[in-house]
């Protein structure tokens, strides 16, 4: 006779299956489906999704979770399993049926449309849907808020997808970073150095980008091309990783020939999520525990790939020469410092995943504020353009050229990703700590990039990090391996220490 722990652990079994099927049809909705075929794919999703809320709020879980937590003889680890459930479970069971299925399809269905409009620079084409989606997304959230005793339903949605986390605790962290980074910004661009970036934009072919990116994942152990790949890389308009199943975690990202390193640092990025989610302890995969508990922490996983890694000084002494050869003697003329400092650069944009290391948490800070008055009804869903135009001259002194290059640059809020932006943000501040304890535990870690080894870090990151999965919520995690509490002050000393010696700051 099965105990109710194992049952329990059937019915999250069935569930991850069911979102697996949906992994694919996103990933295939992304890359290669035919238009014709994008309305049927909403009911789909919607099929999937009410398929899958049902499962969630059936009262069965509800009688094993209870069953479970009575049991006296499941450990530690049992006991974080039916944890985690129960949260699943508690986030659910107020959200009724039919809402559930009207977010899964009107998400899609704006997606496809945003696609469109981004592609004609026209925000009003897909400004009743994006409204639609936005008021759906309210609701939820107000439901969810009132589950968890809550005034603020922006918070809700916060704590939902951070635990631990609030808009109080953002801010905070938030503010801390930005009255470093604004002043550190005009350092740079006020110093002697003048960094030219002009030869970035040369042309590189599709063709050689794509292998360029195929030998950087090849390099991160991301295996995309031997008989035992578990991953894929594809193009799509807007960077993602898409888990599809065990052993299949896939790799998207947008080539620009007139940007060669837009699809390469996009491909670090991708690359660190799939590196994570695949370096999970496999028996535990059809259990709530292999998967991370915070959104933020698993940002702080690509971006210590795409930055820490992709963009260090130490990994460019090894590969710039195997750069040069990719792009066919495009950058012969250039000497690897030149190109470093280039790749660096401190240059204030309007365009998120092409901007600098330092003004990237910025673009995050703009678009954690604005959704946060959004959802406080402070501000209109027609309005978003104006606002976020306007903080983007305040903050980054750069004029937004038009909503493709602004408000729709993103799909987040065209799909299902509210409340998430914070953690591209908060992502880089746990990079920045963990980069320090990694610093200490395996002190030749740069020496080894600059031997185009990744094989040590690679597994000091499975063994440290990736394996842990969600044995704890981020903050716990973030203590659990660097020992102490998570602080900003990592990520201004690391930021500080490597611009400092680009721009030749005293």
């Amino acid at each position: 006779m099965k105990t109710a722990y194992e049952e329990l652990l059937e019915i999250y079994e069935e569930i991850q299956l069911l979102n697996s099927i949906s992994g694919v049809l996103y990933w295939d909705l992304n890359t290669y489906i035919p238009p014709a075929a994008v309305n049927y794919r909403a009911k789909q999703f919607q099929y999937l999704s009410t398929k899958t809320h049902k499962l969630w709020i059936d009262e069965k879980i509800s009688s094993l979770i209870e069953s479970c937590e009575k049991d006296g003889s499941l450990d530690s680890f049992q006991i974080r399993n039916v944890e985690l459930i129960k949260r699943s479970f508690d986030s659910r069971t107020i959200f009724p049926t039919e809402l559930v299925g009207k977010l899964a399809s009107q998400s899609n269905r704006t997606l496809e449309i945003w696609k469109k409009a981004k592609e004609k620079k026209d925000f009003q084409e897909v400004l009743p849907n994006m409204e639609k989606l936005f008021q759906l997304n309210v609701e939820a959230a107000e439901l969810l808020a009132k589950s968890k005793g809550m005034n603020d339903p922006y918070n809700a949605l916060i704590d939902r997808n951070d635990p631990g986390f609030s808009v109080d605790s953002l801010g905070k962290l938030f503010d801390e970073v930005k009255s470093f980074l604004v002043p550190f910004v005009i350092r740079c661009q006020d110093s002697d150095v003048k960094i030219d970036r002009s030869f970035l934009s040369r042309h590189v072919p599709r063709a050689a980008q794509v292998k360029m990116v195929r030998d950087l994942a090849e390099f991160l152990q991301y295996d995309s091309s031997s008989n035992k790949a578990n991953g894929r890389i594809d193009e799509v308009e807007h960077p993602l990783t898409i888990g599809c199943g065990y052993g299949d975690v896939r790799v998207t990202v947008k080539y620009h020939e007139d940007h060669v390193l837009s699809a390469f640092l996009a491909g670090a990025h991708e690359c660190g999520h799939a590196i994570h989610d695949l370096q999970g302890k496999a028996e535990w995969y059809n259990q709530p525990i292999y998967r991370v508990s915070s959104p933020s922490f698993g940002e702080s996983q690509s971006r210590l790939l795409e930055n820490v890694i992709a963009s260090s000084e130490e990994f460019w002494t090894f590969y710039y020469p195997k750069f040069q050869k990719a792009t066919n003697g495009a950058f012969d003329d250039i000497d690897v410092n030149k190109f470093y400092s280039a790749l660096n650069a401190v240059t204030p944009g309007f365009i998120r995943i092409q901007a600098d290391e330092v003004t990237y948490i910025l673009h995050i800070i703009i678009r954690f504020e604005i959704e946060r008055e959004w959802f406080a009804g402070n501000i209109t869903t027609k309005e978003l353009p104006q606002i976020w135009n306007e903080k983007y001259k305040k903050y980054l002194g750069v004029a937004v050229p038009d909503d493709s290059l602004g408000l729709m640059q993103d799909l987040h809020w065209y799909s299902q990703y509210y409340g998430y932006f914070h953690g591209y943000g908060i992502g880089d501040i746990i990079s920045a700590q963990i980069t320090n304890t990694m610093s200490k535990k395996l002190p030749n870690w740069s020496d080894d990039l600059k031997e185009g080894n990744f094989t040590h870090i690679k597994q000091w990151l499975a063994e440290n990090i990736h394996e842990k999965g969600g044995i704890y919520d981020g903050l716990e995690l973030v203590k659990h391996i660097t020992n102490e509490p998570l602080s900003t002050k990592y990520f201004t000393n690391y930021i500080e220490k490597k611009f400092s010696k680009i721009y030749n700051l005293k």
